[in-house]
């Protein structure tokens, strides 16, 4: 049962997962490692990949920018009398 499920499971480096993906570079296939928002495993420092999750990723349609929060400026600080 195991076998049936695993051997349908390929796994990719950041290197070949930028080689499959036309446009997305190296670089940013780490960031998106690092920041979280792809999947993955970490292998000693390598960083592996699912193709399926990293194609199943890629379809999904992006949220839009969340708009910061302003800034309230500080106004100067003021001595008391006293």
């Amino acid at each position: 049962m195991l076998e049936l499920i695993t051997s349908n499971i390929r796994m990719l480096t950041i290197n070949e997962a930028a080689d499959r993906i036309p446009g997305l570079t190296k670089y940013r296939i780490r960031e998106m490692c690092i920041q979280g928002e792809l999947p993955h495993v970490k292998a000693g420092k390598k960083y592996l990949i699912c193709e399926q999750v990293l194609i199943r990723h890629l379809a999904q349609p992006t949220p839009p920018p969340q708009k910061k929060k302003e800034e309230v400026p500080l106004s100067p600080i003021r001595r008391l009398a006293g």
